[in-house]
């Protein structure tokens, strides 16, 4: 996800959600370093590789946006929506981790992904309210 918004706020037409995609380029960035720690806490080695789901979401999101026009409010909702098909997969894989956790009585680990989650959830309600706010109406208003 760091690559994917980076590289989709270069795409994105307003600065708002230019702004919103860099901040959450460098939250998943923070993400990557406590993951680390979560790791180093339970003495594991994280896996070497990508994550396969991640890659297919961000190959899915870039291929959404190739498909818009450049410089419309259309294409930044697409890459709202390309953001949030990610941020849903990472909620679901954190909410899921978190429940494990708290059954290894792992609270420590926990506590570092129930702050993962809640900046996840903070940056989907974020996207969300820039897309309610000021990208859909301004779609609305192109495609008239």
């Amino acid at each position: 996800m760091v690559n994917c918004a980076a590289a989709l706020s270069i795409a994105a037409f307003t600065e708002e959600l230019q702004r919103a995609l860099i901040s959450q380029s460098d939250v998943a960035a923070r993400h990557v370093r406590q993951l680390d720690a979560v790791f180093d806490m339970m003495n594991k080695q994280p896996g070497k590789g990508k994550c396969n789901i991640i890659e297919i979401l961000s190959d899915k999101a870039a291929s959404i946006v190739k498909t818009v026009e450049t410089g419309t409010a259309l294409r930044d909702a697409a890459i709202i929506y390309a953001v949030q098909l990610i941020a849903h997969y990472k909620i679901a894989s954190y909410g899921s981790l978190i429940s494990l956790l708290a059954e290894l009585d792992h609270s420590k680990a926990k506590f570092i992904l129930k702050q993962n989650l809640a900046d996840e959830r903070a940056a989907d309600t974020y996207l969300t309210q820039i897309a309610v706010d000021f990208i859909n109406p301004a779609a609305q208003r192109e495609s008239e």
